[in-house]
């Protein structure tokens, strides 16, 4: 069983840059040759990037890492490479720069460095001891002349609010005209005669456009795929698949997205043309998958975890090709690995469990296999144990059943489960595992669920509101408990007239976890046509639960309160709890607050010669505002919450009083 996964096809642009952290410019600028270092990753990779950028006398780090655009889609460097760190993030960053070559580099806890560096000829990588060492192999893969060496201490924090803008760090040889006119570029799109010194055109272009609503191809490709312009999406698609790499990533995610089966063949020729990304490997592992192609993702995936080796879904599914290859051994190390990195991630999946559970129930290893199965079935937020009974299901193995029958049991499908377990005596009477299927029938034929009211509301998942009245909807709230296991089925709220016959009926499927025992759940909701006495009937399988209602005259407050209308006086606090309104002196209630909230804002009104004025037109012409928020009569205040109700954008997030006075004004024209 394969886990696969997806991605959110949103377009990454804006304030920016992919960094946080950089190097100080030197003291003086220095004409550049176009090539560009970034920040290095690590304990004291900022200031080794600097020392290596002015070695060969290039734009300081921090500066390109201000300009150094996103990636098109969600996740940006980390989910095609890894991280931007890494042979694919090189090859990445250097496309969408223009530069002539572009450096990364990363900086482990014991001071080894490893550098990428990506140009016209490829991805070359490093690792040195000692950092000077850096800048002199850079230099003959570049064919740059270096510099001195110059390694000074940076200030992480000074560089990090550089990079975000922050242009009032004190105390720093940092030219801030150089990063002044970086941030124009990137938020104003205007080039600047200092950084056309610094850093590639392509770099200054590339937010100028932005800037101007000019997106490059990829990037708008995104945003009419995220806006459901199919077309538009897909026309876009089949022109980056013959571009860049970053664009044919770009295209591959949008063929998936628009399910077109041309992303398979995009997968392909990534693998081939930058075999450095990640994510190509693990894209052709998804179509060697669909292809029953099981050598073939395997080597896919081999390849995808030896760039990629902390990421547990490769373990996953290379767990799973090397289980259809019949390598069970291997399979058994790649799921233990999966699970160790979901650990270390503090993630929980069921999949590789799943997987382990099966390797391990075929090899006999009935301890093992009964461990693994009930991590997976732990972790499973009640879908992953469909796969996995199909994967037993599939070996056509007897012996099996009984493995069936344990996960069907504990997902609470309770007559699959017999059945498993009756086959599997049937077939392996003798098995040491016999036993455990004899107490499990016995436990399932005892088996029972029940039902109970807890309350009921006028909103899904809100305070009781007995007793109702005609027209409300009725959201019964109710506890479900089953033995040895609740199993998933579908709650039902039925309206029955007092002859007993249905008047409605509503549903809702019920999705359970595996190991339920008890679970509260809120079912559809039906509405109560007109005052008199009903019968709610509520079904979940077997179990049922029945309750008489008795509906009485509609209350105002009830009818604010459904539609979700919060009444605030000037001050904006609350005239009412949710109580109050809900309670049977509900209406009463809120008309008294209303009257004393309009009353008591009266004489600052009169203070307003506008509002002094007569009404010219409408039910209340010839009386000024004034008047009627100090009568605040009875009838005028029901007719305003009558109106709130029929349309509560009446009063939306204001208060009572200006949303009483917008509301006269308004019945004049």
């Amino acid at each position: 069983m394969t886990r696969g996964f997806w991605v959110l096809l949103l377009v990454v642009l804006g304030a920016g840059a992919w960094g946080k952290g950089d190097h100080a410019l030197g003291e003086q600028a220095v004409p550049v040759n176009r090539g560009v270092v970034l920040p290095f990753a690590g304990p004291g990779g900022h200031a080794l990037a600097q020392a290596v950028a002015g070695g060969l006398g290039v734009a300081p780090p921090s500066l390109a890492a201000i300009l150094l655009p996103d990636m098109p889609w969600q996740g940006s460097y980390d989910l095609a490479a890894g991280s931007l760190f890494s042979a694919g993030g090189a090859r990445l960053a250097w496309e969408i720069s223009g530069a002539a070559w572009l450096l990364v580099g990363r900086v482990d806890p014991q001071g080894w460095v490893r550098v990428f560096l990506a140009d016209a000829r490829g991805i070359r990588s490093a690792r040195f001891s000692r950092p000077e060492l850096v800048l002199y192999w850079v230099a003959r893969q570049t064919g740059v002349r270096p510099g001195a060496w110059r390694l000074e201490s940076a200030r992480n924090d000074d560089f990090a609010r550089l990079a975000r803008g922050d242009l009032t760090v004190q105390n720093t040889p940092l030219p801030l005209p150089y990063y002044r006119a970086a941030i124009a570029v990137r938020e104003e799109g205007v080039n600047s005669l200092l950084i056309t010194e610094q850093l590639p055109r392509e770099l200054q272009d590339f937010w100028s456009q932005v800037r101007q609503n000019k997106l490059p191809l990829a990037y708008q490709a995104l945003v009419d795929f995220s806006e459901r312009r199919r077309t538009e999406a897909l026309n876009a698609a089949r022109n980056l698949a013959e571009g860049k790499v970053y664009e044919r990533l770009t295209a591959l995610l949008l063929f998936r997205g628009l399910e077109d089966k041309q992303w398979g063949a995009v997968a392909r020729n990534l693998t081939q043309l930058a075999p450095e990304m990640p994510l190509a490997w693990e894209e052709l592992s998804f179509v060697a998958f669909d292809e029953n192609n099981a050598p073939l993702a395997r080597e896919a995936l081999e390849r995808a975890a030896s760039l990629l080796p902390e990421k547990n879904l490769y373990w996953t599914n290379l767990g799973w090709a090397y289980y259809l290859q019949g390598d069970y051994a291997r399979s058994v190390r790649a799921s233990l690995r999966a699970l160790r990195l979901e650990a270390q991630a503090r993630e929980e999946y069921a999949v590789p469990a799943y997987n382990l559970g099966l390797v391990r129930a075929r090899y006999g290893d009935h301890l093992g296999a009964l461990e693994a199965y009930n991590l997976a079935l732990r972790v499973d937020e009640g879908s992953e144990f469909q796969a996995a009974l199909k994967d037993l299901q599939e070996t056509q193995e007897t012996r099996l059943e009984f493995w069936q029958g344990y996960l069907a049991e504990r997902a609470g499908l309770r007559e699959q489960a017999m059945g498993h377990y009756r086959s599997f005596l049937q077939n392996h009477p003798k098995s040491p595992l016999s036993a455990w299927a004899n107490r499990a029938l016995k436990q399932m034929a005892e088996a029972k669920t029940t039902l109970s009211l807890q309350r009921l509301m006028l909103r899904a998942d809100d305070l009781e509101a007995r007793p109702f009245a005609a027209g409300e909807a009725v959201f019964p709230q109710v506890s479900l408990e089953g033995f040895p296991y609740l199993g998933a089925a579908t709650l039902v709220t039925r309206l029955l007239d007092a002859q007993g016959q249905l008047l409605q009926s509503a549903s809702k499927a019920v999705a359970v976890r595996p190991l339920t025992t008890g679970l509260v759940q809120t079912g559809a909701a039906v509405r109560l046509p007109a005052e008199g006495t009903y019968t709610l009937e509520v079904l979940y399988g077997t179990a049922s639960a029945r309750l008489s209602l008795t509906a009485g005259k509609p209350s105002l407050a009830r009818q604010l309160y459904t539609a979700g209308v919060e009444l605030r006086n000037l001050g904006n606090a609350p005239l009412l709890s949710s109580a109050q309104m809900l309670s049977p002196q509900g209406e009463a209630l809120v008309i008294q607050q209303v009257q004393a909230a309009l009353r008591e804002a009266a004489p600052s009104a009169r203070r307003n010669a506008s509002l002094n004025r007569p009404l010219l037109r409408g039910p209340y012409s010839g009386q000024s505002i004034v008047e009627l928020l100090e009568k605040a009569d009875e009838a005028v205040v029901r007719a305003f919450l009558e109106a709130v109700v029929r349309q509560p954008d009446l009063i939306g997030d204001q208060d009572v009083v200006n949303s009483f006075v917008a509301w006269l004004q308004n019945n004049q024209r």
